[in-house]
Formats: structure tokens, C-alpha cells, sequence
């Protein structure tokens, strides 16, 4: 049950180590938006895709430190929306001087109860 919690409010209140200032925000959720990125940077949409796989099967814990490492992206956020099974949580992040939002489904956790007392 610890471990669920910690999980939880690691997912609520994560922020990354350094904050990035981005000129610019796009919800990789909206309709066409994955399609226009591929169009106009491929290289950038190749990135994201990497960023919106692998993700969902990492632990909060190691996401921030994981998109510096690889594709050097700032971690800005990720929130647990979503207590379903599996659950799902959206996903913000920097990459140049774009800030990306997504929901992503995450394979790594569980569901869990709470009680009601």
C-alpha cells in the first residue's frame, strides 16, 4: 500500500530539476497534431514518438532523468488523471523550445484501492 502511495503522489506533484522556458505548447492529443509535427520535423516527430513509447514503461521516478539522458528533454510534469486499469496520466515535457503535453497509459503501475475511511 506504501508503494501505491508513493507512486501516486510521486505522479501528482513530479517536476522536473530545471524548468524550461518554452515558447510554444502543443497537445500531441488534438487531432492531426502527431501528423503536422511528422510534416514539418521529422526528426522531432521521430523523437516524440520514442518519448510517447517507452514512457508508459518507466517508473515516475526515472522518466525525468531518462528524457534528459536520451533525447534531451526537460521533464515538466506528469499527472495522474486517470485511476483506471491500467491507469493513465498526462505527460508534459520540453523538447527544444516546444513544451509537448500527451496522456499516456502507464504499464508500470497497478491499480489500487483507497479506502473510504
Amino acid at each position: 500500500m506504501r508503494i501505491h502511495l508513493a507512486f501516486l503522489f510521486s505522479l501528482i506533484a513530479f517536476t522536473a530539476v530545471g524548468q524550461s522556458h518554452a515558447s510554444a505548447t502543443i497537445d500531441l492529443d488534438q487531432p492531426g497534431a502527431m501528423a503536422r509535427l511528422e510534416q514539418d520535423n521529422p526528426a522531432r516527430a521521430w523523437s516524440i514518438q520514442h518519448i510517447l513509447r517507452t514512457a508508459p514503461q518507466l517508473k515516475p521516478s526515472n522518466l525525468a532523468t531518462w528524457l534528459k539522458t536520451i533525447v534531451d528533454a526537460d521533464m515538466v510534469s506528469t499527472q495522474l488523471i486517470k485511476t483506471s486499469d491500467p491507469p493513465q496520466a498526462r505527460l508534459s515535457f520540453v523538447l527544444g523550445d516546444t513544451r509537448y503535453k500527451a496522456t499516456v497509459t502507464l504499464k508500470t503501475a497497478s491499480p489500487f484501492r483507497v479506502p473510504t475511511n
